[in-house]
C-alpha cells in the first residue's frame, strides 16, 4: 500500500463528500484529485484504521476512478521537527478521477453512497477534504 498518496476518499466517503467542485473554464476534461484526511472516533485504534481502509477498497473499482490509495500516517524520520507536518489523523485517502464529470458521477454511485453512509461514516469523528485538478495538456 502506498504511504500517503491517500488523502482522498476516506473523507470523500463521509457525508459532506457529496459536494461537487464548481466547473471552471478548461477543467471539464482535467483529472480531478480528491484527498481525504480522516480522524476516527477511536483515534489511534490500528484495527479500526485497517477496517476503514479495507472497507473503502471497493471504491477503487467504481467507474471513473483512475487511481485509489488509502493508508495511515507515514512515520518518516526527520532531522528536525516540521511545524507544517500534521500526523494527528488516522487514515488518508487519495483518489484520482478521469474528469470532473466522472467524479460527480462517482458521488452519485449507489455503491459509493452505501459504503460512505453505512460503513465508513459511523467510524468517523471528523474529516478534511482537498480537491484539485491537473492542468490540461503537456
Amino acid at each position: 500500500m502506498k504511504p500517503l498518496i491517500c488523502l482522498l476518499l476516506v473523507a470523500l466517503l463521509a457525508a459532506g463528500c457529496a459536494q461537487t467542485v464548481p466547473p471552471r473554464a478548461g477543467e471539464a476534461g482535467a483529472r480531478v484529485h480528491h484527498v481525504a484526511v480522516v480522524w476516527l472516533k477511536q483515534s489511534g485504534n490500528e484495527q479500526l484504521r485497517q477496517q476503514y481502509i479495507a472497507a473503502s477498497r471497493p471504491l477503487a473499482r467504481l467507474p471513473g476512478v483512475v487511481a485509489y490509495d488509502a493508508g495511515t500516517p507515514a512515520a518518516v524520520s526527520r532531522s528536525r521537527p516540521n511545524a507544517a507536518l500534521d500526523d494527528s489523523y488516522d487514515v488518508a485517502v487519495s483518489a484520482v478521477f478521469e474528469s470532473r464529470q466522472a467524479y460527480e458521477q462517482f458521488l452519485k454511485d449507489p455503491e459509493y453512497l452505501r459504503l460512505a453512509q453505512q460503513v465508513l461514516r459511523p467510524l468517523v469523528e471528523k474529516y478534511k477534504l482537498y480537491e484539485f485538478t491537473e492542468p490540461e495538456g503537456p
